[in-house]
């Protein structure tokens, strides 16, 4: 098979694979590298000797409990002003902090990752990171015995999260350039390539395939069938794993999902994705109840369902299932309906795509398009020997 011709044949998929690879390069460089790399440098003046008090964890245990003190009578004394400030592991930051001396004149240099952007719970403003440090250390050095002012705040060693997706982008390039040349002189032309039949279908774009996926309604094996994997979900549901993005945990809520959906078709999908949101909301009381949810829970069935329902099995497809899953109605969707439960504003519902949405999803998405291609291929002639999927479906599940 020409190269060219692989190209044309793959080209949707090498363009989110490229794309994946410079988010990926993108979000690795901004939320690890940089986090363990790049630090504030705090600058401020002393009249005095060196003010070594601001790296003792000891003076900081102080202040706060002064300062908790003097919040906790500002509550029932209206002569006491309460004061807020940052909630940072002080512990924790001060074991890299450093302190350097010109003169008069000193330089804190402290992590960056301790002070990220921060919305606002209840105005949805974003406080960004630079004023928060200097609010921070500005508050800390009130409570000094030195006479000190501020001078500045600069972000130093922190590497161009864009230079590094161009990068990401590039070698994922050149990996796929030198896997299709490979291809292309050892490969041959597909032989019992899968055709249309009243099984299996190239394309959605035929009546038959939507009539036969509405035809689970119409059989009560199937809807039992159904209802045993949609309890397995349900079960998937009550066990989250921790992603260390917030709120935003992982699950294997969707392997089940997508087998559903495999197996019946995206009318299908979108009935259990409706069901899945409304009983997930009575089984997770502590959540949110809103329609948006609900309607990106039946569109990635939708999606599950087109993908995978009478096709021809592939990791492209996975991966394709995946990416709009996770890029568009995840992240796009996902961050919008939280804008409006909250009503944040524009800066703020960008700054939780960038810090929380965005690079869970994007980090997780080959782990998790890998693992449903695995669990799709270990099925496959299980499912095929109880007549769920066509035989020669479960025979031709490939990487490509």
């Amino acid at each position: 098979m020409s190269f060219l011709k692989l190209i044309r044949r793959y080209k949707f998929f090498i363009l989110i694979f490229l794309l994946v690879c410079f988010f990926a390069g993108y979000f690795v460089t901004e939320f690890f590298v940089n986090s363990y790399q790049a630090s504030y440098v705090y600058c401020f003046k002393a009249t005095q000797e060196e003010p070594n008090l601001i790296l003792d964890e000891a003076f900081y245990t102080e202040v706060f409990k002064k300062i908790d003190e003097n919040n906790q009578l500002a509550e029932t004394d209206s002569t006491y002003k309460k004061i807020s400030y940052a909630k940072i592991d002080y512990k924790e930051m001060l074991k890299t902090a450093r302190l350097t001396s010109r003169n008069d004149r000193f330089e804190l240099r402290i992590q960056k990752r301790f002070f990220p952007n921060i919305v606002s719970s209840t105005t949805g403003k974003v406080n960004p990171s630079l004023n928060r440090v200097k609010n921070y250390f500005n508050l800390i050095l009130g409570y000094t015995e030195y006479d000190t002012s501020f001078e500045t705040v600069e972000l130093v060693d922190n590497h161009n999260p864009w230079i590094m997706g161009g990068i990401a982008l590039g070698i994922g390039a050149a990996l796929w350039l030198c896997s299709l040349s490979l291809y292309a002189f050892l490969g041959k032309e597909d032989e019992g390539r899968l055709e249309d039949n009243e099984n299996i279908f190239t394309s959605i774009f035929h009546k038959s395939y939507w009539k036969e996926s509405i035809s689970f309604t119409k059989h009560v094996k199937k809807m039992c069938s159904i209802s045993a994997l949609f309890g397995c979900m349900l079960i998937c549901k009550l066990l989250p794993i921790p992603s260390g993005f917030g709120s935003l945990g992982l699950g294997f809520t969707y392997l089940f999902f997508a087998l559903i959906c495999w197996i019946y078709g995206p009318v299908c999908g979108l009935f259990i994705g409706f069901c899945s949101d409304i009983l997930g909301y009575f089984i997770h009381t502590s959540g949110v109840f809103f329609l948006g949810y609900t309607l990106d829970a039946m569109m990635a069935g939708f999606t599950y369902g087109v993908c995978f329902y009478k096709k021809r099995i592939s990791f492209a497809n996975c991966f394709i299932a995946r990416v709009v899953v996770n890029l568009f109605v995840n992240v796009v969707l996902g961050a919008f309906w939280w804008k409006i439960i909250y009503s944040l504003d524009w800066d703020a519902y960008q700054t939780y795509i960038i810090l929380t949405a965005l690079p869970k999803n994007i980090l997780y998405l080959l782990p998790q398009s890998i693992l449903l291609f695995v669990f799709f291929k270990a099925l496959a002639r299980p499912l095929a020997a109880f007549g769920l999927i066509d035989q020669r479906i479960s025979e031709n599940i490939r990487l490509f």
